[in-house]
């Protein structure tokens, strides 16, 4: 899968083929990549009493009314008004989303990675995030502090970027695009860590 080049990534986004909304400076298109900024609210994935992360929960959850209310117990939100910092702790997984709205055609995938200079203070951003074709939303990142201090991130600052590649997909292959759950997000929340294993999660595992 060849990676769409900044002259090819501009003529989609002016032809509207793509779609990565605000880019507020030249800057923030790179050789090959997006840079993405950070939105201004952070989900801190708090452990709420719970002693592990059980997938069986999720499936014990018999309605969605249920699953929401398992995921959400363990957030806590916070608006950021810009200017203002985010202390990232060392240990602590904090979801964010970016600054940016995408929309990706049928035929390109994205790929986020956090910028090399980040990396480098010890910022985690769930490394290699494939964003499937025809998706719509915010993107959310993960960050993780890998470091021993707490990191200071500002709402509006470049933390992540986004890489395109094309896929050899014909307009009558999109009905096979499987869409992500996180599909049309305005804002981060957890995922449904046992989705599609409604088979394994089954009584009969109950007696091995």
């Amino acid at each position: 899968m060849p990676v769409i080049a900044r002259k090819n990534l501009i003529k989609l986004i002016r032809n509207g083929d793509l779609a990565v909304s605000p880019i507020l400076s030249k800057k923030q298109i790179g050789s090959c990549s997006i840079d993405l900024r950070m939105g201004n609210v952070a989900a801190i994935v708090r452990a709420r009493g719970l002693s592990h992360v059980d997938p069986k929960a999720y499936m014990a959850a018999n309605t969605e009314h249920k699953k929401e209310k398992e995921k959400r117990q363990k957030l806590d939100k916070h608006e950021i008004p810009f200017g203002e910092a985010l202390l990232l702790h060392p240990g602590t997984l904090t979801l964010v989303p970016t600054f940016e709205w995408v929309k990706l055609p049928y035929n390109l995938q994205g790929v986020v990675t956090a910028r090399s200079s980040w990396a480098r203070e010890g910022l985690n951003i769930a490394t290699a995030s494939f964003i499937n074709p025809e998706y719509t939303g915010i993107i959310t990142l993960e960050l993780a502090n890998l470091g021993q201090i707490p990191i200071a991130l500002y709402p509006g600052m470049r933390i992540a970027q986004i890489a395109f590649y094309s896929i050899n997909l014909g307009e009558e292959d999109n009905k096979d695009i499987v869409h992500s759950q996180f599909d049309m997000a305005f804002e981060p929340e957890m995922g449904d860590i046992a989705k599609k294993d409604d088979d394994y999660f089954t009584d009969d595992t109950d007696t091995h």
